[in-house]
């Protein structure tokens, strides 16, 4: 289900430690809590854990399980956690705005190979091609340090044209299929369809004063560029901070208003932590307390788990629900992805190992999200509705079943459902105008029909034209895979524009935990994140391990003064 992380090596750090009596204080609290954890659980912490009958757990057998090839363990404890002090903030980046702009000829500073025909409209002398996957270096000085915006006069068939800044040593991207240069990808430009040559925007790139070294590489078919534009810009601007506190549901509950008048309160000052883990477990959260001695604030993980067609390994696991219940009944915050496993034989979400089609399930008859079992299974046999439609009610009634089990305890639960649909890759990206029906089906059917009111609505469609509307959304996510340490600060200045009423944007899903001190310097103060769960953080016997973040950055992000961890968290009950 994962996307493989773009290629580059990872930044160095460099961490303010803070001193004094915080940090005594903190390693004091640990050492008591350790203590005291060792006197009260009835077994400690073993990573080697054991399944409901007594075996070790293995992986799915299902070639469509997005985690078939991982062996995830079944550890529910939690340690008492340490009130732990923060003993890092931020570095501090001198950002100094100047004016500049400064347009390259691409044939004359590249040492490229120089074009005159197959497009129209160039400008200089003519025009570069970079084939599938090669790249091109130019130099560029800049006044000050600051953000700088990045223009490609870019043409191709659907091209896309990886930015890719410092980096010295050709190095093999991570699935060992071609050459790149080991520098920050800071992001990529995308070129239309058609012949003609248009300017494409990265915005918000911090450059160094002085000399700066751009890389520019094709990464989806041939990428023809013509000339590159550096010109002073800026990042994600102060006001975009300014959200209101209110539901996409008015008639949600007062502790579901409760948690979204703290998330309203906390953007644009701190970013909370969060984990994905693997169901009915908190093997991940735990991993990473061993590691820092904090817990994650937000535990997340996929409802889909209890749909009919669903194959994987922990399909149905008993465990999840009490899992989260004990979540946040410690304290922590509840989120729930749902990659929807299509309601057929060939049950996937991907839309090339599916043959569900979205479109045969959309209808206009604006009563059937309300209507009863009984009622649907006449519209059924009439031929109102499609069976594909009734396979989709179906399922969410199965998901609606077990989120009533969490607003039983009020719960309130972070909602992420069908999520990247504007990437394709899934059966409910198939089609723009049957996701829309879908998600707001969706919606009506939980709200109105089972009068749901403990959920906060998060949409990840990755593309304003999946975005429903400022009514049904709380916030907004985006996803970001990638090696380089990049703040993300250009797909937060997207998210942001989807909408007309501002909503809070969060990082839902990442490769990699985002360094503090390139979020501050961008100012890109995501509500949250929310690192990927198995080999993203743990090895297959549960303990920690870091190809995706060292032990050094973890550290180094969790008792950071500006992450909020689990023992950071208010008592919601009295906020």
């Amino acid at each position: 289900m994962k996307k493989r992380p773009t290629a580059s090596a990872p930044a160095v750090l460099h961490p303010v430690r803070r001193t004094g009596w915080r940090a005594a204080a903190g390693y004091l609290c640990f050492l008591l809590a350790a203590a005291a954890t060792l006197a009260s659980c009835s077994k400690q912490i073993d990573y080697a854990a054991l399944t409901s009958d007594g075996q070790l757990s293995t992986p799915s057998n299902d070639p469509n399980d997005p985690d078939s090839t991982k062996d995830f363990l079944q550890e529910t404890q939690i340690i008492p956690d340490a009130l732990s002090a923060d003993i890092y903030r931020p570095a501090e980046y001198i950002v100094s705005p100047a004016e500049h702009e400064e347009t390259l000829q691409a044939e004359l500073v590249t040492g490229e190979q120089n074009y005159t025909s197959g497009f129209e409209g160039f400008n200089g002398d003519g025009f570069i091609c970079l084939a599938d996957h090669a790249y091109t270096s130019v130099t560029v000085t800049v006044p000050t340090g600051q953000h700088y915006d990045i223009g490609v006069r870019l043409a191709g068939n659907s091209a896309k044209t990886a930015i890719i800044t410092g980096g010295e040593t050709e190095i093999d991207s991570p699935d060992g299929e071609y050459r790149t240069i080991d520098g920050t990808v800071c992001g990529a430009v995308y070129a239309g369809s058609g012949n003609e040559f248009t300017t494409c925007w990265l915005r918000g790139v911090y450059l160094n004063k002085g000399e700066n070294k751009l890389t520019f590489q094709a990464l989806q078919g041939s990428s023809y560029i013509d000339e590159i534009t550096v010109k002073n810009g800026s990042t994600v601007q102060k006001a975009a901070y300014s959200i209101s506190n209110t539901c996409a549901d008015p008639n949600a509950s007062v502790m579901t208003k409760t948690v979204k008048r703290y998330l309203a309160d906390v953007y644009g000052n701190r970013v909370i932590t969060g984990q994905f883990c693997s169901s009915g477990t908190n093997t991940e959260i735990n991993a990473i307390y061993m590691a820092t001695n904090r817990y994650s604030a937000i535990r997340c993980a996929d409802i889909g788990i209890f749909t009919d067609h669903y194959k994987g390994y922990d399909k149905n696991d008993e465990n999840e629900i009490d899992t989260a219940k004990n979540w946040w009944k410690r304290g922590g915050l509840v989120s729930y992805s749902w990659y929807w496993v299509s309601p057929t034989e060939e049950a996937s979400c991907y839309t090339k190992l599916t043959d569900f089609d979205i479109k045969k399930a959309v209808s206009d008859n604006e009563l059937v999200p309300v209507l009863s079992p009984a009622s649907l299974d006449t519209y059924v046999r009439t031929g109102r509705i499609s069976s594909e439609c009734m396979e989709l009610i179906t399922d969410i009634d199965s998901v609606a079943q077990k989120l009533k089990l969490l607003e039983a305890d009020d719960v309130p639960v972070l909602f992420r459902p069908m999520p990247e649909a504007g990437n394709g890759w899934y059966w409910w990206g198939m089609d723009k105008d049957s996701y829309l029906w879908l998600y707001k089906f969706l919606f009506r059917r939980l709200t109105e029909y089972h009068h749901l009111t403990n959920i906060i609505w998060v949409w990840d469609g990755e593309s304003y034209d999946f975005y429903p509307g400022d009514d049904y959304v709380d916030i907004v996510g985006m996803d970001m895979y990638t090696r380089s340490d990049i703040s993300g600060n250009s797909r937060m200045s997207d998210a942001i524009g989807y909408t007309i009423k501002s909503k809070a944007t969060a990082l839902t899903e990442c490769g990699r935990i985002p360094n503090p001190d390139l979020l501050v310097r961008d100012n890109a103060y995501w509500l949250w994140f929310a690192l990927w769960k198995g080999d993203y953080i743990i090895n297959a016997d549960g303990s920690i391990q870091y190809s995706h973040v060292s032990a050094t950055e973890l550290d180094y992000a969790y008792n950071n003064e500006l992450f909020i961890t689990l023992d950071e968290l208010p008592d919601f009950s009295k906020y």
